[in-house]
């Protein structure tokens, strides 16, 4: 890469805008020839790796990525790409084998001392980041630093670290902390604040009804120790903000909310990336071509446009011409894509070697492992039954779950493939799993109330039960036979699960997600391998269960 004062005076209006694209393609093994095209012609000047799209393992991945280096790099600059994932752990992570995947944002927040938190966040962080520069990618789409402070809601998302925004700034900065140390790129998200609502930016525009002030309190606490922390990145929100900009544009296109509020106010010098444009509330409205050019002119700095679009450079090159973009902004946009380029960016890929050797290593594992264990949150052990200490040999063990389904458009977990009975046959003799649809029909509460009968022990899961009541009737058919004394009820999901089961089940445990490292945390807890001593994060049942609520057994 050749000195940035002399690329940016050489450069053309469409090589300029191509440094502030970031695309997709569909190839696990090769980069499609348009891609390949549009790479070496300055086009575009970042990929995002989807896990359906491109992921199969670090190995693969890390081939894929030289290959795509490879392309870039012949544009007449030599300039490489920032190559992106959205690697958080918990309930998103497109590379799902291989690697060391931790229990996710909820999960680390419920690590009841917060010394002991922070460093949890810091160690996830740093093991993500070395994992994903052994692979070739140079940034992290993380943390989520949002706020689930609407506690009358039902908590829909674990991606949160909480309601405590002190805390999750804490949290934030340090798992920001632990990527900067392996040298990979952090992005905050998602600015200026994503709600715990059922509306879904991918498909609805979410109006933020906070002043200034509330925000400053709250939401933008998290944001502003992000920054502290160096974050290299923040993502920003497809909603509007009524007290900055009373126009309610998204705050991607949002001049007031992006270079007024995020760059001014709170200072923020980093890179500003938007979300998806492809996403309906901002195409559907404004167009791939006009929303390019609005974003840009906001202070946006990289824009993702997902596969599809090859012309969204030449459209930002057009907004210049037209004098809705200046020439002064488009060069501070591309003059700091440079930089950062210059700062995260190898010469080369690491070998497989490196890639082999870091990923999914015993230490790496042991430490999230441990993270996961302090998560598990205890909230009724009313007869003592746990922990499971002295169960005989002959004893069976009972899992009923239902299945891991892909609930909102940031979740993979549907391709996990964690399996229970494997994780707890370490720990028990005799395990048997039995898996049911999130509305189990008549065949599968049938089935369940076997187990239910048959078990000494029946580990009882829910998955969103707040929203699918038919796993509720289901557990009361397994109360039934199984009996409250030999059944442990687990929220696998959401902690809005325990808001909602009956009185009469004697012991509840939590999750907050379903990553290897949480199911074996459940595992351990339940045998007493470990003690549970994690909290919840977030008040649920309308704050009927507040947060901090956790017990612990000895």
């Amino acid at each position: 890469m050749q000195d940035i004062h002399t690329i940016l005076a050489e450069m053309t209006l469409e090589e300029k805008a191509g440094q502030l694209i970031m695309s997709s393609f569909v190839g696990r093994n090769t980069v499609p020839d348009d891609m390949v095209a549009l790479l070496g012609s300055g086009a575009v000047g970042s990929i995002l790796y989807f896990s359906g799209c491109n992921v199969v393992d670090p190995v693969q991945l890390r081939d894929l990525t030289e290959k795509v280096q490879t392309a870039a790099r012949t544009n007449r600059f030599g300039i490489p790409v920032f190559v992106a994932i959205d690697q958080e752990g918990g309930q998103l992570a497109p590379i799902t084998c291989g690697v060391s995947i931790g229990p996710g944002n909820m999960a680390l927040a419920a690590i009841r001392d917060e010394k002991d938190a922070v460093e949890a966040a810091y160690e996830n962080g740093r093991i993500t980041g070395e994992e994903l520069a052994s692979i070739g990618i140079t940034t992290c789409f993380a943390p989520v630093v949002d706020l689930c402070f609407e506690e009358g809601l039902p908590v829909k998302d674990n991606r949160y670290f909480g309601s405590d925004p002190v805390r999750a700034g804490k949290l934030g900065a340090a798992f920001i902390r632990g990527l900067n140390s392996a040298g990979v790129m952090s992005c905050a998200k998602h600015f200026p604040g994503q709600r715990n609502v059922d509306i879904d930016s991918h498909f609805e525009l979410d109006i933020l009804p906070g002043s200034v002030a509330d925000m400053m309190k709250r939401e933008w606490i998290p944001f502003q120790e992000a920054i502290n922390a160096d974050v290299s990145m923040i993502m920003t929100l497809h909603a509007g903000l009524t007290a900055v900009d009373p126009t309610n544009t998204p705050a991607t296109l949002s001049k007031p909310i992006i270079d007024g509020m995020l760059k001014k106010n709170l200072g923020f010098g980093g890179l500003v990336v938007s979300d998806d444009i492809q996403m309906k509330p901002i195409k559907d409205k404004y167009g791939i071509d006009g929303a390019v050019v609005k974003c840009i002119a906001a202070g946006v700095d990289i824009i993702i446009v997902s596969g599809g679009v090859s012309e969204a450079n030449a459209y930002i090159a057009d907004g210049v011409r037209r004098g809705e973009i200046s020439i002064e902004r488009l060069d501070e946009a591309v003059r700091k894509v440079l930089e950062y380029k210059q700062k995260f960016i190898r010469n080369e890929v690491p070998p497989h070697a490196v890639t082999d050797r870091v990923c999914a290593s015993a230490d790496k594992l042991s430490t999230i492992q441990r993270c996961a264990d302090k998560s598990i949150t205890l909230l009724r052990n009313s007869t003592g039954l746990l922990p499971l200490r002295s169960v005989a040999p002959d004893s069976r063990i009972g899992i009923v779950r239902p299945s891991m389904g892909r609930l909102m458009m940031s979740d993979n977990t549907n391709f996990y493939q964690v399996s229970f009975k494997d994780v707890f046959s370490e720990y028990f003799p005799s395990v048997h799993e039995y898996s049911v649809g999130l509305e189990p029909n008549e065949t599968e509460c049938l089935g369940a109330s076997d187990w239910a009968f048959m078990a000494d022990y029946l580990v009882f899961c829910t998955y969103n039960a707040y929203k699918w009541p038919a796993q509720l009737k289901l557990l009361d058919a397994c109360l039934q036979y199984a009996g409250p004394d030999k059944l442990i009820v687990v929220a696998l999901r959401s902690p809005e699960d325990l808001a909602i089961l009956p009185e009469n089940v004697h012991t509840i445990i939590a999750t907050y997600g379903v990553a290897e490292c949480s199911i074996r945390a459940l595992a351990r807890t339940i045998r007493g391998a470990v003690q549970p001593t994690g909290v919840l994060p977030v008040g649920v049942g309308g704050g009927s269960i507040a947060r901090g609520a956790g017990l612990t057994v000895s």
